[in-house]
């Protein structure tokens, strides 16, 4: 089905599979820091979920194009996403 068409999973280092979300969004950019992992989306998404989890940690920010490139900074109080016109966008990360 169309839901089921995109997925994220985690695993192990030894290959178990620890969790898994269905995605209604192709992902097009994935960055990790210790306990988040953030996505970009070519639906114009912008998400950050609970590493262990998997689960969404706050709504979907929304950008007006689609997403390139996501990155943390070192401090984690920002996120970096690139978009697909070639603006750099500046997320205030909270915590």
């Amino acid at each position: 089905s169309l839901q089921e068409r995109f997925a994220l999973h985690l695993y192990s280092v030894n290959g178990k599979l620890l969790s898994s979300v269905p995605l209604d969004q192709e992902v097009t950019a994935m960055c990790l820091t210790e306990d988040f992992v953030v996505l970009g989306t070519s639906e114009c998404g912008l998400e950050i979920r609970e590493l262990q989890s998997l689960r969404a940690a706050v709504p979907p920010v929304p950008m007006r194009v689609p997403v390139h490139s996501v990155s943390v900074t070192k401090e984690r109080s920002h996120i970096l996403v690139g978009l697909e016109d070639g603006k750099l966008i500046v997320v205030g990360a909270g915590q």
